[in-house]
C-alpha cells in the first residue's frame, strides 16, 4: 500500500513538474515585452494591450512591463534580443516587420531569427491612408491617380513598411517624394497631420484606435487601399469591416483595369505575403530554457478566453489579436525566414533606389 502511494506521488509530481518549474523563472520577477518600434504606433498600442492581461495568465503571475527600443526600421530590438539579453526567460521580443527583412538578407539584420525562442506568430492587415488636401484634394481613394509630388511618410530604406508602399506607388506609377527615418507608425502620423508628408500606412491596432477617430472622422484623412493575406482571393478579410477602401489588389485592377502582375507585383507579393502573415513574431532570445517559452505560449492560449482582454480590444481595435503558438506555424516561419536569393537581388536594387530618392527628415 505504502509503495502504491508513494508510485502515485511520484507520477503527481512528475505531472506538475513542467508548471513549477516554469512558475521558478516567472514568480516574483518582473516579465519585459521588448517593442521593436516607438511609442504610439500599431506595434506598441498592441503590445500594451497584451501586457495589461497576459501576466495573470503565466505561471508564477509576474508583472509585465512594455520597453520600447527603436532605430533602423525595428531592427535594432531584434539584433539586440539576439545579441545581448539574457535568456533567462524574462524578455519576449513583440516585433513587427521581421520575418520578410530576414527573408530579404538587409544588412542591417545580424541575427539569425530562426534561432529565437519561438513563442507564436499574429497575422493581421494594414491600411494605407492619405490627407484629404494631397494634390489639391482626395475625395475617393481613386483620386490619387493621376496626383504630382505625394509626399510619403516611412521608417527606413529597408524597411519592411518602406517597401511595400513604395512598390505599390510605384506599380501605380505615381509621383513620389519619399521622407523617410522616422522613428515609428505614430512618429508618421504625427508629421502627416503637421503637413510634412501626405500618405503612409498603420496597422489595424492604431489604424482603429488613433487614425479612424481622429483623423478619418474628422475628415482630415482617407483610407486609399488596405493590406492582408493573399490579397487576390481574400478580397475583404473580416478585420477589414467598415473600412471605406479595398485592398491594393481590387484598386490596382479598379484603377488600371487589369490585375497587377510583373516583377514589381512579385516582390510585393512576397513580402506582402511574410508581412501580413507574420505581422507580429513573438519571440525570446537564442537558448531561453523551453519551460519558460512554454510558460508563455501557454498564457498567450488562454488569453483567448480572457473576457476582458476581448471585451478591451474590441473597444481599442473592433477586432481581438489571436496569437499562434503551433509547431505548425513555428515551421512555415522558419522556412518562410530563410534568406531567398531571389528576394535578396531584387531588393539590394530596390533599397540603393530607395536611397538615392530618399530624403530623410
Amino acid at each position: 500500500m505504502q509503495r502504491r502511494i508513494r508510485c502515485l506521488m511520484a507520477l503527481a509530481l512528475c505531472g506538475a513538474a513542467p508548471s513549477a518549474r516554469a512558475q521558478l523563472f516567472h514568480q516574483g520577477r518582473q516579465f519585459t515585452v521588448l517593442v521593436n518600434l516607438s511609442t504610439g504606433g500599431p506595434t506598441d498600442t498592441e503590445a500594451r494591450l497584451l501586457a495589461r492581461h497576459l501576466g495573470k495568465h503565466i505561471a508564477g503571475n509576474p508583472a509585465v512591463v512594455v520597453r520600447n527600443m527603436t532605430g533602423a526600421g525595428g531592427i535594432v530590438a531584434v539584433n539586440w534580443l539576439g545579441q545581448v539579453a539574457p535568456n533567462d526567460g524574462l524578455t519576449m521580443g513583440f516585433f513587427s516587420s521581421v520575418p520578410s527583412s530576414s527573408a530579404s538578407a538587409i544588412p542591417s539584420l545580424k541575427v539569425d531569427i530562426t534561432k529565437f525562442g519561438f513563442v507564436g506568430t499574429g497575422s493581421g492587415v494594414s491600411v494605407t491612408y492619405a490627407r484629404k488636401d494631397t494634390g489639391g484634394g482626395l475625395a475617393s481613394p481613386d483620386d490619387l491617380m493621376g496626383k504630382k509630388e505625394i509626399w510619403l511618410g516611412g521608417l527606413a530604406v529597408d524597411s519592411d513598411k518602406d517597401l511595400r508602399l513604395r512598390l505599390q506607388l510605384d506599380m501605380l506609377g505615381l509621383d513620389t517624394k519619399y521622407v523617410t527615418g522616422y522613428p515609428g507608425a505614430g512618429d508618421i502620423r504625427l508629421a502627416l497631420q503637421r503637413g510634412e508628408v501626405q500618405m503612409t500606412s498603420e496597422s489595424l491596432p492604431s489604424y482603429r484606435s488613433a487614425v479612424e477617430p481622429a483623423l478619418v472622422d474628422a475628415g482630415a484623412v482617407i483610407p486609399v487601399w488596405f493590406d492582408n493575406v493573399d490579397e487576390a482571393n481574400n478580397p475583404r478579410p473580416h478585420e477589414a469591416h467598415g473600412i471605406a477602401a479595398t485592398n491594393f489588389y481590387d484598386y490596382f485592377k479598379r484603377v488600371k483595369g487589369r490585375p497587377p502582375q510583373g516583377p514589381l507585383w512579385d516582390a510585393f507579393d512576397t513580402m506582402n505575403t511574410l508581412s501580413r502573415g507574420f505581422e507580429r513574431i513573438l519571440v525570446m532570445a537564442p537558448n531561453t530554457p523551453k519551460e519558460a517559452v512554454d510558460a508563455v505560449k501557454k498564457a498567450l492560449v488562454d488569453l483567448r478566453d480572457d473576457a476582458e482582454f476581448k471585451r478591451e480590444s474590441m473597444g481599442m481595435m473592433k477586432f481581438t489579436p489571436d496569437y499562434d503558438v503551433s509547431a505548425e506555424v513555428e515551421k512555415v516561419f522558419n522556412e518562410k525566414s530563410k534568406p531567398n536569393s531571389a528576394f535578396i537581388s531584387f531588393f539590394e536594387k530596390y533599397i540603393e533606389a530607395g536611397k538615392t530618392a530618399s530624403m530623410k527628415n
